[in-house]
Order: C-alpha cells, then structure tokens, then sequence
C-alpha cells in the first residue's frame, strides 16, 4: 500500500518509510523505518512522521545526507576560494565544536597520494544556521601566514573548540616526508558567516627520558581525545613501518607519553581507536597490518600522568569474528547511548596500493560502549532501492566525527581499481537504543 502526503511518501506492508525535507539553503535527505498498524489514521500516519525512524534492530540509525549552501566567495584574498565546495578528498580528517554546530574539514589528497595543497582548498567548515538544520559552507580566514603543511593521512582530534592534529606526509610516497608535528587551531565565528582560523604550532616535550623521545614520524594512524588528553595508536612510520604503539599526549601540559608497544596486537595502520566504560578504556579495532583484520583489544587507563598501572587486556574483544576485516573506516564513540559504532572501510586491499581504489563496505558495526563487544552488524536493506540510495555508499578512507549522539561523515574514496572515486558528501548518523 502506498499514500502520499505533499513531498513524503509512506510504504506500507514492509515498514519503511521515506521523508525529504527542503530547506532555503540547504536539503537533507532523511531515511529511517517506523511500525504502524495497516488501519493508522491519517493523523496519526502524519504524526508518526515528527517522531523518530526506528529501525528493526537492537540499534536504530537515521542516516541523513547534508548539503550545505555553496560557500560565498569574498575579496579577501586569504579567503577567495576557487570553488564555493570542498573538493573531494580522502585521507583527511574532520572534527566538531562549538557544540555541534560547526564541522571542520580539514587536508586530505584530491589526486592519489598528492597532499590537497591550494590554501582555498585545505580547510573548510560547515556551519549550522542559527540553530536549525540549514548548513553553509565556509572558508575562514586566516590571522597570519603561520600554517602547517599540507598533508594527508594525519590524525585530527577535538579538545573542547580547540583542534589537535599530529603527523600526516606531504610527499608522494608512503615514507616519503612523514611528519611527527603537533598543531593546534582555533576557530572565531562572528554573526554572519565568516570565520577566522588561527594554527598555532606546539613544541612538545616527552615525559620520557631522554627528554627528545617523541613520537616516530607516520601517516594513517588514530586519534581520540579522552577528557584534555590525546590518545594516538600505531599508523604507518617513517622508520618502523607499521607501527603497534600508543602514545598519550597532555594538552595541558604539551608533553607526550609513551605507554608502550602492544603485545597483543600486531602493528597496523588504519585502525579504528574507540573509547569505552566512560573513558577508562580504549578499543583498537581492525586496521591493515598486510592484511585486513578484525581483532581488538582493550587497553586500561589509569590515572597515572606516566600511565604506570595501565595495561592491555590479554582476552580479544568478543563477537568481532562477525565482522568483516577491514581498515580506513569511520568511527565513534557515543558514550550518551553506551555504543561505538564502525561505518563501512575497505576490505578488500587494491592491487594497485595507493593509486587505486579496494573494496568497500557501507555496513554499519555497533558495539558496546562498555567492553567493546560486537552488538550487530546493519545493513541496507537489499532490493530496497529508496534504502540504499538513502545511505552512504561504500567507502574507505573516510572520515567522521560525533557529537552526542549523532556521527558525521564526510568523503572518501569508493570505485575500483579501474576507476576509483573520491567523494565529497557530508552524511550525519543518528544512533538511539
């Protein structure tokens, strides 16, 4: 049975239903599932719609895809952007402050391997409008010429509004130009759509001794912020090759702290890094240690400035055997409904390395936001070409970001090796029990 209303249409016998919203400056595609009874009313159909979209699992998602208004171009000449949107990109990285209402994007390669370097082009934002769900693409202006380097394949974490990134290559081959610098960016918004971008550059120190011992030079490793501290897991090093270490980093006090090389995991990189039980642990799952994997573990936090008392856990996270082995995925930890969850990534590696493109997934993964145990794994459903539309594409090399209980995701690269595909979609995932 199909009815229309205006702009919504409803699907009735299987249980999913379809609703596009337009707004003046921007348009969200809204897909989620909801239960009704075949002799609903037409008002209480209607009134279904202002409530959520469950879906029939243990988990209910409601993907939405974002357009953003077309960034407005303005005559100065550190914000004149070449384009009113961001490239598409992948091996970027993308955050969120000001209590969600501004995305920043920010490097990540255009053309296989080659670090974006067009300074109209490296960072962007996209910004809520005053509260509603209308979003704008910015380019923010920058206060002086102090900038780091373009780069691709860094980490990027968010400390209250401030952003940390660390590392990254801006050279053409996986160890070619690895970097181990630390920066940090502040974001002004004024009332209208501008904003100002201040890079500050640390100069980290190590609690270690001797004092010089900072973390190796790498690209495509991980990074969470767990309270005013960065935690950052393996990646692939400049010296080391795949690397299997975690690192704190204060950012209070700019000082790095070893915590040691993994006994239970092998060194990878792109790897998803999780925080669980309320920020006492972390989860490192999956990554590509020469191959696709799926194993996990749980690390301990303790208190302790040096991390003495902190350990892995020897038991493998459970349940993971479910999941298909991958690396490059989007991730986060949503500790307001007690789950992770694992979006798409690559599982099968390209025969062509960095120039090409594998095989992906756009399956959602949840877990438990307390020990890290696979819950379900969801998909679109198959057939349903309204569903599968109305969820991201597979992809890989991507990157997100969340804030409460909703994660963003943004690019990536998806096709094959014949003709791979970078993307710029922005897509938000609402996740509630």
């Amino acid at each position: 049975m199909l009815l229309r209303f205006g702009k919504t249409t409803l699907f009735f016998g299987r249980r999913r239903s379809i609703a596009a919203y337009y707004c003046s400056s921007a348009v969200i595609l809204s897909l989620g599932r909801y239960t009704t009874a075949a002799a609903t009313t037409t008002s209480s159909l209607l009134s279904s719609l202002a409530t959520s979209h469950q879906h029939r699992k243990m988990t209910n998602l409601t993907f939405q895809q974002i357009i953003p208004a077309p960034h407005t171009n303005t005559t100065n000449a550190n914000t004149a952007s070449s384009s009113s949107t961001p490239l598409p990109r992948s091996s970027h990285g993308l955050s969120i402050i000001h209590n969600g209402s501004l995305l920043v994007l920010y490097g990540g390669e255009h053309i296989a391997r080659t670090p974006i370097h067009n300074p109209s082009q490296v960072l962007w934002l996209a910004k809520r409008m005053n509260g509603t769900e209308e979003w704008q693409w910015i380019v923010p202006t920058t206060n002086d010429a102090i900038t780091p380097p373009a780069r691709v394949a860094h980490a990027q974490a968010a400390v209250g509004n401030t952003i940390y990134i660390f590392g990254g290559r801006n050279g053409i081959e996986m160890g070619e130009n690895a970097m181990n610098d630390m920066w940090m960016l502040t974001l002004h918004e004024d009332e209208t759509t501008a904003a100002t971008a201040k890079w500050t550059q640390i100069n980290a120190s190590s609690n270690d001794t001797p004092s010089d011992v900072l973390p190796e030079a790498r690209s495509f490793h991980k990074m969470i912020a767990i309270g005013s501290n960065l935690y950052m897991f393996g990646g692939c090093g400049a010296r080391s090759g795949r690397l299997n270490d975690l690192w704190k980093f204060d950012t209070l006090t700019h000082k790095w702290t070893n915590l040691g090389v993994s006994h239970v995991l092998r060194g990878r990189g792109g790897p998803n890094i999780l925080s669980l039980a309320q920020d006492e642990k972390i989860g490192i799952v999956g990554g590509f240690a020469g191959e696709e994997t799926n194993d996990g573990h749980v690390y301990g936090i303790s208190s302790s400035d040096d991390g003495v008392g902190s350990s892995w856990e020897e038991e493998g996270m459970k349940g993971l055997e479910e999941m298909r082995p991958r690396s490059v995925c989007c991730f986060a930890s949503l500790p307001m409904v007690n789950k992770c969850v694992i979006f798409g990534g690559e599982v099968d590696p390209s025969q062509k390395g960095h120039e090409g493109a594998g095989g992906f997934e756009r399956d959602v993964v949840i877990l438990d936001g307390t020990s890290g145990s696979v819950l379900e794994n969801i998909k679109p459903s198959s057939g349903n070409e309204d569903e599968e539309e109305e969820w991201p594409g597979n992809r890989g090399w991507a990157d997100a970001t969340v804030h409460e209980d909703t994660m963003y995701i943004f690019g990536g690269l998806s096709g094959d090796d014949e003709s791979p595909i970078r993307l710029n979609d922005l897509w938000q995932c609402k996740v509630s029990p």
